[in-house]
């Protein structure tokens, strides 16, 4: 069997049942050639091939009707036409017992019992068409009207042309009224049978094959109306039928009809193109208007004349009516296609409403709906997990690389995403770089492999538009409980996600209680900060920058110290995160950078020389993609009347590792003159190439590279490597975290010239360090 794009039939191949049918036909026609002038052989052997086609006929059908594929009704027809088969053979049986036994003139009573078994087959075929349902109920109603009207047409025109021929053209029964009229039935029945068969075809209902249909059409017309003509048209001896060769031919389209359907079960049913009109009741008019030339002709002139303008003027209706026909027909067929492209509009809209443009993934409305439904159907024993994907520094890649290589990079994490789940999952965009899992029957655990797959895939470089990406991603993870809901669901994910990123960037994290106390104590702890940033809750401790190996002052690094009211002192590694997740780090941070200048230019202007030759200000990631940061730090050393220049701005290198707008707001700073440190570095994401990129003139050296440099040859090591980076780079370093004068003697030796730390000084307060100030000198840098 071949496809395409219409569907197609493998070609008639003879089998033993159609082979079979045709030597019926031929045996038919060489017997009734045989006996044309006088009978040679038996009457019964006249008939037989009738009954054995017609018992061909009946297997072939039952056989179409168990072809697998079938939709019920048109099996049910199938097996009606086997039922019609068996009344069929009936009829012959009584034909063939007729032509035995009477042959020479049998009585009209002798016809009724064949005529029956003809007649019930018929209503048997006709009650399994019309059984037939149709899709469309009100197109089924209107090609009911219209199959009504044309049976009528059609049995009122057979009924007028066979008694016409009955009665004027031959006299074959004798004028023997009785034996005419089942003829004509059967032959009115036989043509609306076909009707039958036309009206299954052109509604598009069921799944009989139309070729096979239209075979069995033919079948019924030929067959039924040729029977009942041949006597009319052909005289015959006494005892012989034009049943005995049409029955056979009949039952020949029969047997095609039902291979046909046999070897096109299960196949899909093309849409048939709307008819604009139906033929047959101009068919049948025309003949009934020949038939009116003939007898007006045989009537005389003035008879002939009127048929002849009765015929031209319904020639001319019947031409103006077709033609309107023609013209709505191609006024529907233009509303048809105006329709189809309005339904592809409407499918166009309808599949934007639910996906996402960039990837074609699902849209965060189309998400909802289906964890809802999801919810809905899950039972008692059954997981669902849901995961919440946020690309890590994405915004980094769009506003350095721009929002074309972004898109593209999208696209492709989009495409891993759908290669890491299974089918019956659901991947969808929620919006920007965040996107969504729907994960069903898995467990905590079968859940967690699954997100360190994604996080896998996403590790491999992504090529976007000639660049090759580096994608991490924060992963939250929530599953199903009793009673879900679709957004506390999601709501959990989401906070599991945020857990992740605060972890660190790559990670994945599972919603738990804790997440849920630690979530509530940052939002009563965020709303705290805003409060206490209003009272004036806050105050600057600064912890002195000194020289090696004597000790001296040079600069001050600022520092926040927060005391809460209730809760007592509330260190910085506790409500930084805190500022910088809900965007308070942003106030907050403009208040440390202008209280701090404030401070160091009241000390240059009470201490002159003696005051610290720098002030360092610590600024955050959050900070510096800031729009307009520079512009603010310029405002504030304007008001405050500050040398740029003392000023030294701590970032930490994770801050700046993908450059983007934090390295661009450090270039401006640099611009105004103000000095750039890198805060621990060593302990994020380490890179010389940062060195070279950073506008860094400073270098601190973490704490954890300090803390046992005089015992383990390890940290000596890196920190002898740092201070050569260092050197060679021309510069400046700070070892943080000096507790002991073994570390500080150490770090000078290795060629360290600057360090902090407890063993030097503890933060102090504004007034500790004026009085620092006072007592003693501090050397120039």
């Amino acid at each position: 069997m071949t496809t395409g794009d219409e569907r197609r039939v493998e070609r008639l191949r003879p089998t033993p049942l159609l082979i079979a049918a045709v030597a019926v036909l031929a045996g038919s026609i060489i017997l009734l050639a045989v006996n044309v002038t006088e009978q040679r052989t038996q009457a019964v052997w006249g008939w037989l091939p009738a009954i054995v086609g017609t018992a061909i006929a009946g297997w072939a059908c039952w056989r179409a009707a168990s072809s697998p594929g079938l939709d019920p009704n048109t099996r049910r027809v199938w097996r009606s036409l086997s039922v019609v088969c068996v009344l069929i053979v009936l009829g012959v049986v009584g034909d063939t017992r007729l032509a035995v036994t009477n042959p020479h003139r049998p009585d009209g009573l002798d016809y009724l019992p064949t005529s029956v078994c003809y007649a019930l087959a018929m209503i048997v075929l006709l009650w399994a068409l019309l059984r037939v349902p149709i899709r469309d109920r009100a197109e089924g109603d209107r090609i009911m009207v219209r199959f009504v009207l044309d049976a009528a047409i059609v049995g009122i025109t057979a009924a007028i042309f066979v008694w016409y021929l009955a009665s004027q053209v031959r006299d074959p029964w004798n004028s023997d009224g009785a034996a005419a009229v089942p003829m004509i039935m059967l032959m009115a029945l036989g043509l609306v049978g076909s009707l039958a068969f036309i009206k299954v075809t052109i509604s598009g209902s069921g799944g009989s094959d139309r070729v096979a249909l239209r075979l069995l059409a033919a079948a019924a017309a030929v067959g039924v109306a040729g029977g009942a003509l041949f006597p009319v048209l052909f005289d015959v001896r006494p005892g012989q039928s034009g049943s005995q060769m049409f029955i056979p031919g009949t039952l020949l389209f029969v047997v095609l009809a039902a291979d046909r359907q046999r070897r096109a079960a299960g196949m899909p049913t093309p849409r048939r193109r709307r008819r604009s009109f139906s033929a047959v009741p101009y068919v049948a008019v025309a003949a009934t208007d020949v038939l009116l030339l003939v007898v007006g002709h045989a009537a005389g002139g003035t008879v002939f004349t009127v048929a002849l303008g009765a015929v031209l003027l319904t020639a001319l209706v019947v031409f103006r009516q077709v033609n309107a026909l023609w013209e709505n027909g191609r006024l529907l067929r233009r509303v048809d296609a105006n329709l189809v492209q309005l339904n592809s509009y409407q499918s166009q809209l309808t599949h934007r409403a639910s996906y996402d443009d960039l990837t074609d993934l699902a849209n965060r409305t189309l998400f909802e709906q289906q964890t809802r439904e999801a919810l809905d159907a899950i039972v008692p024993g059954e997981t669902l997990s849901l995961a919440l994907i946020d690309l890590d520094d994405f915004k980094t890649i769009n506003d350095r690389l721009g929002h074309a290589v972004g898109d593209a990079l999208l696209i492709v994490v989009a495409q891993r995403l759908r290669e890491a789940v299974r089918e019956g999952d659901v991947v969808a965009r929620l919006g920007g770089d965040e996107f969504g899992l729907l994960l069903h029957g898995l467990r905590s655990g079968e859940a967690t492999e699954v997100l360190d797959r994604i996080a896998e895939s996403l590790t491999r470089p992504v090529h976007a538009l000639g660049h090759d990406l580096l994608v991490n991603a924060s992963i939250g993870l929530s599953e199903v409980w009793p009673d879900a809901s679709p957004q506390e669901l999601l709501r959990r994910a989401d906070l599991a996600m945020y857990a992740a990123k605060e972890r660190g960037k790559g990670r994945h994290a599972v919603y738990d209680a804790r997440l849920e106390r630690d979530q509530a104590a940052d939002a009563q702890l965020g709303a705290e900060l805003r409060q206490a940033l209003d009272n004036g809750d806050f105050t600057l401790v600064y912890q002195p920058i000194v020289s090696l190996p004597g000790g001296e002052w040079t600069s001050l690094e600022t520092l926040i110290r927060w005391k809460h009211p209730e809760r007592g002192f509330i260190g910085p590694d506790v409500f930084i995160p805190i500022a910088e997740r809900t965007g308070q780090i942003v106030p907050l941070g403009d208040w440390i950078l202008r209280t701090a200048l404030a401070q160091a230019a009241e000390w240059q202007e009470t201490f002159g020389d003696r005051a610290p030759g720098e002030i360092g200000v610590n600024v955050s990631a959050r900070q510096l993609r800031e729009p307009g940061f520079a512009a603010d730090v310029r405002a504030a050393l304007a008001d405050t009347g500050f040398d740029p220049e003392k000023l030294v701005v701590e970032v930490t290198e994770t801050a700046v590792f993908d450059g983007g707008i934090a390295l661009d707001t450090l270039q401006n700073l640099v611009t105004l003159g103000v000095r750039i440190a890198l805060d621990d570095f060593g302990t994020g994401h380490s890179s010389l190439g940062l060195l070279r990129t950073c506008p860094a003139d400073i270098l601190k050296v973490d704490k954890s590279f300090v803390d046992g440099i005089g015992g383990r040859s390890e940290e000596a090591v890196i920190a002898t490597a740092m201070i050569q980076i260092t050197n060679g780079l021309h510069l400046q370093a700070i070892a943080e975290g000096v507790e002991t004068a073994e570390q500080a003697e150490t770090l000078h030796r290795l060629g360290y010239r600057y360090a902090q730390g407890y063993h030097f000084s503890r933060p102090l307060s504004p007034e500790q360090v004026s009085e620092q100030l006072r007592a003693a000198s501090v050397l120039p840098v």
